[in-house]
């Protein structure tokens, strides 16, 4: 939803909101970032800055279980922009016909992918990853195979067809389902460790970003993700970066001999989950930016079948 159509209208709804929070006259707000299922603002008072998001469509109790992770994750140091409460100790409100989270404003940047930058995040990954994971948090993964195969159902209906990468899809899909079948160490997952969902200082890490498909998942789709987002240089895999981020991965957790085999075929996984999300905004959408994105990360995929490695 647009909520700047009408300025005036927004800016009242959003001061109403925010004065839950004791947070001051609204100066200024700006758009952050937007994804599949969110839109972030900062929105800056005369108090502090903040950060907005937004839910799109997303049920109370859909977000409750982020909100709690996070509340976890804080006593143990993760870096994040954690959830803010409002004056009655609550965490969702309602903007519209949307459910609304106010988090702290983390003042940095995207990093850019490098040997310190990598680094860090492989720290942090296995930071996360090795947590023991609360008895009350069950959330599973759900970009999984058979999210594919969902995806792969709605080809023959979809209002755009695409063959090139619909045919391309259904065979990686098919492909990966073997080697992702194999029962391996879970953790604390967060799932989607890009660039876009971090911010640094020069090349400290600031804050992780984006819990919203955090999960109990194989500790190598968290491997999966973050190789594709943190050692790739213009769409080619910097070997010299993948090498950096295993080294600093492994002081934490040893990978296994199984793990090491299967590890490539996650690496092609950690593109393929993105390829699928890029694939419904084309066939719903015909959303150009996707499709020449899901075409970069298909050339990825193809590139990592070529290769072999030894880990």
């Amino acid at each position: 939803m647009n909520y700047f159509h009408n300025k005036t209208k927004a800016m009242h709804d959003i001061q109403l909101l925010m004065d839950k929070y004791n947070s001051g006259k609204i100066i200024n707000i700006s758009r952050m970032t937007g994804g599949y299922t969110n839109i972030s603002y900062k929105v800056s008072t005369d108090k502090r800055d903040y950060l907005l998001k937004i839910h799109l469509n997303k049920k109370v109790e859909n977000i409750v279980p982020e909100i709690k992770i996070l509340g976890y994750l804080k006593t143990k140091d993760i870096p994040s922009a954690y959830p803010i409460p409002d004056r009655e100790i609550g965490f969702i409100n309602a903007l519209g016909n949307d459910n609304v989270v106010i988090y702290e404003f983390i003042d940095g940047h995207h990093p850019e992918v490098n040997i310190e930058t990598t680094k860090e995040i492989a720290n942090v990954a296995a930071a996360l990853n090795l947590l023991e994971v609360p008895i009350s948090f069950t959330q599973k993964n759900w970009v999984d195979i058979d999210f594919c195969k969902t995806v792969i159902n709605k080809f023959p209906d979809a209002v755009y067809i695409k063959p090139d990468i619909f045919e391309y899809f259904i065979e990686q899909t098919n492909y990966l389902e073997k080697p992702l079948s194999v029962k391996l160490s879970k953790g604390l997952v967060h799932g989607d460790l890009f660039p876009d969902n971090t911010i640094f200082k020069g090349n400290k890490l600031l804050s992780i970003l984006d819990f919203e498909v955090i999960c109990i998942e194989n500790i190598l789709h968290e491997l999966g993700v973050a190789i594709n987002g943190f050692c790739y240089v213009d769409n080619k895999l910097s070997e010299e970066l993948l090498h950096i981020f295993l080294n600093e991965y492994q002081k934490y957790y040893k990978l296994n001999e199984t793990e090491k085999k299967l590890l490539p075929a996650y690496m092609q996984w950690g593109a393929h989950c993105m390829i699928a999300w890029h694939t419904i905004g084309v066939m719903e959408h015909n959303d150009t930016k996707k499709y020449k994105r899901a075409q970069a990360l298909i050339e990825r995929v193809k590139e990592l079948r070529k290769m072999s490695f030894q880990f």
